[in-house]
């Protein structure tokens, strides 16, 4: 099974941010995200760990209904299902006949970047925000972030963002862990105009379904 990365952030805005200077390029990715009330996108996530040559690969849906409501299925490897509910946190694993329940308080606290996503935490409360010495030149034209935690108890050492320089859409998120551990997730198809169903953070314990504690490191992380 997949460790869910959670991405630190999405939203998008007018112009070019090529020559903005730090603070107004992030005061300008939290304001539109501020106003995005709801969220559907298709994503892509690559892990890669220290001493392991072949990355682990998933792929999926994710919705976000805000305050506090997110959704993500994952179509591949295997099946699976992680809802936030803004009180529940639900991992449903169809294949293994088994849903870990957990309070959402217990899960994810406050010095995860999940409330970010989900409306309840500014990006500057949560990290320390830098460019890094260069931004690349590649073809895909995307400005970087570097996100330092600043709560020690965090499970994540750095964030990188990836930002389009022209809708300030978060289109790419790159988590990195204590070990050394990197998850990508990429974005794509991103819409913050069509309405996303509420029933969708709703979670019903199927028949035969074992519900069981989460592990003592909880995923998603």
């Amino acid at each position: 099974m997949l460790v869910l990365g959670w991405l630190g952030a999405l939203g998008c805005g007018e112009g070019s941010s090529a020559s903005l200077p730090l603070p107004e390029l992030v005061a300008r990715v939290q304001a539109r995200y501020d106003r995005t009330r709801h969220l559907h996108a298709r994503f892509q996530q690559e892990t890669r760990q220290p001493g392991f040559d072949q990355p682990q690969r998933g792929e999926g849906q994710v919705w976000i209904l805000k305050p506090g409501m997110m959704r993500w299925d994952y179509t591949k490897p295997e099946r699976q299902t992680v809802i936030a509910n803004g009180e529940t946190l639900w991992i449903y694993l169809p294949e293994d006949r088994q849903v870990i329940r957990d309070r959402i308080s217990e899960s994810l606290q406050a010095r995860t970047p999940a409330l970010f996503l989900a409306g309840s935490a500014r990006l500057t409360e949560l990290f320390t925000v830098r460019e890094p010495p260069t931004q690349p030149s590649g073809a895909d034209g995307r400005l970087r972030l570097e996100l330092t935690p600043k709560e020690e108890t965090f499970h994540l050492s750095q964030v990188q963002l990836g930002i389009d320089p022209h809708s300030y859409l978060v289109v790419q998120v790159t988590l990195i862990d204590p070990l050394g551990t990197a998850t990508t997730m990429s974005f794509a198809d991103i819409d913050t105009e069509g309405a996303v169903d509420p029933s969708l953070f709703q979670f019903e314990v199927p028949p035969g379904v074992e519900v069981v504690a989460p592990p003592l490191m909880p995923v998603p992380r």
